[in-house]
């Protein structure tokens, strides 16, 4: 933070634009056209290591990307936070690096004010609506975890009252051993490994601040409790044996959090959208050394194993085109990948090259026209803003349940493709604070219901379930936002096929680009709409413009009735949409022009119950209505957080082959459309209940804020 203020308070051309995706909000290509001379990739880690885990991934287990991340971007250790990051103890960390020994560090510290914000929030919720309001939200797993936390959180403030009263610092490591801590595991010894080599002051300070070091653990397979929830791992136990470490023994550890820090690759997210962009050595932009002749870089790609201070920087990238470059910094780099101390001498080393770059354009500049580059400048500048700064342009209630949030972005707007999404969320700095609680929203992943590209708009849609998502109608025309995209991966159109889309409530929204573009194409489009309730009804006319028959169905519920229908073609059905399905291609709902067994592909968006239900049912229910050759993809909606293609790995869903039985895992925010067949709904399902606990109390808070307000 002190080197981003120094920058910013010393160079008054510095500019700093959040929300901008490379390769998303902005290519290459786009860049030199804005005015740019150079690039220079600092993008950090990309995918954390996926290790050989049973059972990997189950409710309990996170990557410390994902711990990490959400810890400092969202501030979910701050009192006045919203953000949610459920943490439960015991917890053990896998790894042998620094990001190992931060976790662990950084668990110990978050665990007491985790707890303490939720026994005070609860006991206030309490007060104000009765136990009965406050714990009649929560399942029998919930209520179980509730009742951990509160009781911690009981404990935790009887020690700080104590320390108050004594005049001391609260001891809080005695009971968070107790309730037992964390604990880091590495397979081999601790002087075996890369934060012992890199840096192992860390490592004695983070054994002085309590964590735990179980040395020649190698973990075989997470145990799961009659919940679902992680309760144990087996580890395969190592000890070292003529200088190899070798198998002794099994043993089971329990432990209801795992947070896996087995290393990352490169954040060449880049590349895989726009092959052939660079020349790649393995994970790697491969490196590349300039040769100067006359001011003029000629590229020498570089094959020697340098290492930091030994050889050459190389920070330059394959990519060279009408005299422009582009260099690579920090873990991108194969020689400064793997600290911040190495990532910012990378910055040191590099920095010389580009300065060298455009030394005869510096040298030619004449003083006297240094007011007519400021003008430029600033109108560069204000383009920049104009493109890149989001703001609301109005908020519209959709449904007592539904907001759309219609934002002026242009940057974002530009690139979009209709099944695409973004990351949508307030300022924390601009967000107004109730009652010590500030109300900034977590980053929200919503898809672009419309996108006016030549007016740059973009309307998002949410459904109001947790306090994010209802912070949405807090907002006002004219606030600022951060809209980072486009992300996800554009939604598939064949071309003269007959196309069923499936849309559950919300998942709607998304169905309104995907339509269009198909029958655009020359499909023909099915579209089966469902909804819970009859007042969750939104959009009617997007939803003809997006088909060419439409099913209405609304759930067989006290005070539902059919949703009427408006064309000539269009049917309507009480009832869910797997059994409006069934009744349609049995022809219960009489002739039509276009039928089920014409189908050639599907696509489903909806809730993970809902989408599980129509995988299920296209084997049974369904059958003898599709062909058997159909082709079926599901939108999945798994817990996000950065949405940039592979870095944090909240998303990660879990793929099982239908034929083989070999798990495997997929990036939700890099293609969020998926076989359907492959997709594990249960673990789906249960990776979305992650933080469920906090996420019902901070409801219940943020509706007791704004009572208040």
């Amino acid at each position: 933070l002190k080197v981003i203020y120094l920058t910013l308070l010393r160079r008054a051309a510095f500019k700093c634009y959040g929300g901008v995706r490379f390769g998303g909000t902005v290519s290459i290509d786009e860049a030199w056209a804005l005015g740019f001379d150079h690039i220079a990739i600092a993008s950090g880690a990309g995918k954390p290591t996926i290790i050989d885990l049973k059972n990997n991934l189950i409710r309990g287990i996170r990557k410390a990307s994902d711990f990490l991340m959400g810890l400092q971007l969202t501030g979910a250790a701050k009192e006045s936070s919203l953000a949610n990051l459920q943490v439960r103890l015991p917890a053990g960390v896998i790894g042998g690096g620094l990001t190992a020994i931060d976790t662990a560090t950084e668990l110990l510290a978050y665990y007491p004010g985790q707890v303490s914000k939720i026994v005070n929030r609860y006991d206030k919720l309490v007060a104000k609506y009765g136990e009965q309001t406050v714990r009649s939200r929560y399942d029998a797993e919930e209520l179980e975890i509730l009742e951990e936390f509160l009781a911690h959180g009981r404990i935790i403030e009887q020690e700080r009252e104590r320390a108050a009263a004594a005049g001391e610092t609260p001891n809080f490591l005695p009971l968070l051993k107790q309730w037992g801590g964390v604990t880091l595991f590495y397979r081999k010894g601790i002087k075996d490994s890369p934060a012992y080599r890199q840096n192992h002051e860390e490592i004695h300070e983070a054994l002085s601040e309590g964590i735990y070091l179980a040395e020649g653990m190698s973990p075989l397979e997470a145990i799961e409790d009659r919940h679902g929830h992680l309760r144990a791992v087996r580890f395969e136990k190592l000890a070292e044996q003529d200088g190899k470490w070798r198998k002794t023994d099994e043993v089971e550890v329990k432990l209801r959090g795992l947070f896996i820090a087995a290393g990352t690759a490169p954040n060449t997210i880049y590349q895989s959208e726009h092959p052939r962009t660079f020349v790649m050595d393995s994970k790697f932009y491969k490196r590349h050394e300039p040769d100067w002749l006359q001011g003029k870089a000629q590229l020498v790609p570089m094959a020697d194993d340098a290492q930091v201070k030994v050889g050459k920087p190389a920070p330059f990238t394959s990519y060279n085109s009408n005299g422009r470059y582009i260099t690579f910094y920090g873990d991108n780099h194969p020689v400064y990948a793997g600290n911040v101390v190495k990532a910012m001498a990378s910055a040191k080393d590099g920095y010389p090259y580009i300065i060298k770059l455009f030394a005869n354009e510096l040298a030619a500049l004449d003083p006297a026209q240094q007011t007519q580059r400021d003008v430029r400048l600033q109108a560069m500048q204000q383009k920049l803003d104009e493109l890149f700064l989001a703001h609301v342009v109005e908020v519209n209630r959709l449904t007592p349940t539904i907001i759309e949030v219609v934002i002026k972005a242009p940057a974002a707007a530009k690139n979009f493709e209709p099944g695409q999404f973004y990351r949508v969320q307030n300022y924390e700095s601009l967000a107004p604070v109730v009652e010590g609680t500030r109300l900034a929203a977590e980053g929200l992943a919503l898809t672009g219901a419309w996108v006016d590209k030549e007016k740059g708009l973009v309307s998002l849609i949410a459904l109001e379930m947790g306090s994010s998502s209802r912070l949405c109608a807090t907002w006002k025309a004219g606030d600022p936002l951060v809209l980072m995209g486009v992300t996800g991966a554009p939604t598939e159109i064949p071309t003269g096929k007959t196309v069923l889309l499936l849309g559950g409530g919300l998942g709607n929204a998304v169905l309104f680009s995907i339509g269009k573009a198909m029958r655009n194409a020359g499909n023909k489009v099915i579209y089966f709409a469902g909804y819970r309730n009859r007042e969750d009804l939104f959009k009617v006319a997007e939803i003809e413009e997006a088909s060419d028959l439409i099913v209405w169905a609304v759930d067989n519920r006290p005070g539902n009735e059919a949703i009427p229908v408006t064309r000539p073609q269009d049917k309507t059905f009480v009832g869910n949409i797997v059994e409006a399905m069934v009744a349609f291609g049995s022809g219960e709902m009489g002739e039509t022009t276009l039928k089920l067994q014409d189908v050639d592909h599907l696509i489903v968006i909806g809730s993970d119950r809902m989408m599980a239900a129509v995988k299920a049912a296209r084997f049974d229910a369904l059958k003898p209505y599709l062909k058997p050759e159909h082709e079926a993809i599901g939108s999945i909606n798994s817990p996000m957080q950065c949405m940039m293609k592979g870095v944090c790995a909240q998303c990660l869903c879990k793929h099982v082959d239908p034929e083989s039985g070999e798990a495997s895992f997929m990036y939700s925010c890099y293609n969020q459309d998926q076989a359907l067949d492959y997709v594990d709904f249960p673990n789906l399902q249960a990776r979305l209940r992650q933080n469920t606990v906090q996420e019902k109390l901070s409801s219940l808070w943020l509706t007791y804020l704004l009572e208040n307000a």
